[in-house]
C-alpha cells in the first residue's frame, strides 16, 4: 500500500493533463458557413429605372453561400438575378417624295429581359487581426452571365393602300464568361451578422467589346460590379 500511494498521487495529478490532451482536437477551429443577401449591380445586370409600364425587379438581388476553408480563406458561390418587362405602343404617319399622302403605321408589343449571374470566388482576408470589427478581403474567380430576352408585338401599316398587319416575335440570348477580381469589406454588426460591400472588376474571356442591339448596351471587354448587403455566419465557433 505504501508503494501504491505515490503512484495513485501521480495518477491523480496527471488526470487534468490527460483531460486537456483529449480536449485539444476540439479546440481546433471548426469549419464555418455563411449565407448572404445583397443588392447587386453590374454592367450586365444594371439598376433599372422605374417608369410607367415597367414591371419586374428594379434592383437586382444576389444570394451568396460560402465555406471557410481556413481562418483567412473562404470560397463562395453567388447567384444574382434581375428581370423586367414593359409594354409599348405608338402610331403616326411617314411621308416620302413619291406620295403627298402620308402612310399610316402603328405598333404595339411587349419586351422582356431576364439576366442571371453565377460566380465562384475565393475570398482571402487581408486584415490580420480577426477581432477587428472592420475586415478587408481580396476576391478572385470566375463569373458566368446569362442573358435572354424577347420582343413580341404587332406592326400595322398602309403601304399597299390598305392596312396590313404583321406580327413579330424576336428572341435573343447570350452567355459571357468573365474573369473576376476585386476588393471587399465587412463590418461586424454582431457575432453572427456582417454588413458587406464588394467592388469587382470583370474581364470577358471570349468576346471583344461590341454593342448589342437587342439588349441595347455594350457587351464584352471590361466591366464592373458591386454588391451591398448583409451576411449571416453559422456553425460551431
Amino acid at each position: 500500500m505504501q508503494h501504491l500511494r505515490p503512484a495513485l498521487s501521480g495518477l491523480l495529478l496527471a488526470l487534468p493533463l490527460l483531460g486537456r490532451a483529449q480536449a485539444a482536437p476540439d479546440a481546433a477551429p471548426a469549419p464555418r458557413f455563411y449565407v448572404g443577401l445583397a443588392a447587386y449591380s453590374s454592367d450586365y445586370l444594371p439598376l433599372e429605372s422605374r417608369h410607367s409600364g415597367v414591371s419586374g425587379f428594379p434592383v437586382p438581388l444576389q444570394l451568396t453561400a460560402g465555406y471557410q476553408l481556413r481562418p483567412r480563406l473562404a470560397v463562395q458561390v453567388g447567384l444574382a438575378y434581375s428581370g423586367s418587362a414593359y409594354g409599348y405602343n405608338g402610331e403616326g404617319y411617314f411621308y416620302n417624295l413619291n406620295s403627298a399622302r402620308g402612310t399610316y403605321y402603328s405598333y404595339s408589343g411587349k419586351s422582356t429581359v431576364r439576366n442571371t449571374s453565377a460566380s465562384v470566388l475565393a475570398r482571402y482576408t487581408l486584415t490580420r487581426k480577426a477581432e477587428h470589427r472592420l475586415q478587408f478581403d481580396a476576391l478572385g474567380g470566375f463569373t458566368l452571365v446569362h442573358r435572354r430576352g424577347s420582343d413580341q408585338g404587332i406592326y400595322v401599316d398602309s403601304l399597299s393602300g390598305s392596312r396590313n398587319t404583321s406580327p413579330y416575335d424576336g428572341h435573343a440570348s447570350t452567355n459571357t464568361l468573365l474573369l473576376t477580381a476585386g476588393l471587399g469589406t465587412r463590418y461586424r454588426l454582431s457575432p453572427r451578422f456582417d454588413l458587406t460591400l464588394d467592388l469587382l472588376l470583370n474581364r470577358s474571356l471570349a468576346s471583344p467589346l461590341y454593342y448589342d442591339n437587342f439588349f441595347k448596351n455594350y457587351q464584352g471587354g471590361f466591366s464592373s460590379s458591386a454588391a451591398l448587403g448583409v451576411r449571416y455566419r453559422f456553425g460551431r465557433k
